[in-house]
């Protein structure tokens, strides 16, 4: 029996159309109904949804064409981006401890010296405003790097430079007495953000930012 347009394959299709927005619109524009057709015919008799597994296969795969072009990449730049995830992960996990040590931090500061109690509860509330804002930085540059945007690189060097005078004005500051698990979270997001500046700054990696000019 041949498929109907039924009210489930309508659905399906929307579904699967969705899913497809989420891809650069060059990739929709020349193989959105390709890419649609293959999945439909895929699809099982009857089914009415994308699958969990089906949905996370094509964001996964929008997200990687965001963040890489189609030109081939040097390993060096592939880890990078990674790299770069993986802080903006990490900057989440600052979050999340920040949150969690903050009675104890009080506490331990109230008992030694009640004057800095209110300054660094200053400091806490801004680094949690800041916090979207610099997931958004990490991911943002990872885009960027990933595309091979040469100013992405500089100003990837100028974020890591402030993290770092950021991170010494911690420690000078008795941070790592009051709070070891943040100071242990942010300094593997500095690690992140060292690693993936060393990998863009590469021999390999400074080809692929600076390309031979694209023939028309």
């Amino acid at each position: 029996m041949s498929r109907q347009a039924a009210p489930g394959t309508e659905r399906l299709e929307h579904g699967y159309r969705r899913l497809l927005a989420c891809y650069p619109r060059s990739f929709r524009a020349d193989s959105e109904e390709e890419v649609l057709a293959v999945l439909l015919a895929a699809a099982a008799e009857g089914q009415a949804r994308v699958g969990s597994a089906e949905a996370w296969d094509l964001i996964r795969g929008a997200v990687r064409m965001w963040l890489w072009p189609a030109a081939p990449r040097p390993r060096a730049v592939r880890a990078a981006v990674k790299f770069m995830l993986a802080g903006a992960a990490a900057e989440l996990a600052v979050v999340i401890t920040m949150l969690t040590t903050a009675p104890a931090v009080r506490a331990a500061l109230a008992a030694k010296d009640a004057a800095a109690v209110h300054p660094v509860a200053v400091r806490l509330i801004v680094d949690l405003g800041a916090a979207p804002l610099v997931i958004g930085l990490w991911l943002w540059l990872a885009w960027a790097n990933g595309r091979g945007e040469d100013w992405a690189r500089m100003i990837s060097a100028a974020c890591f430079g402030l993290v770092t005078l950021s991170m010494i004005a911690v420690l000078g500051q008795g941070g790592a007495v009051y709070a070891l698990a943040n100071v242990a979270v942010a300094s593997l997001e500095w690690a992140l953000g060292l690693v993936s500046v060393v990998l863009i700054f590469t021999p390999a990696a400074w080809r692929y930012y600076r390309p031979q000019p694209a023939q028309q």
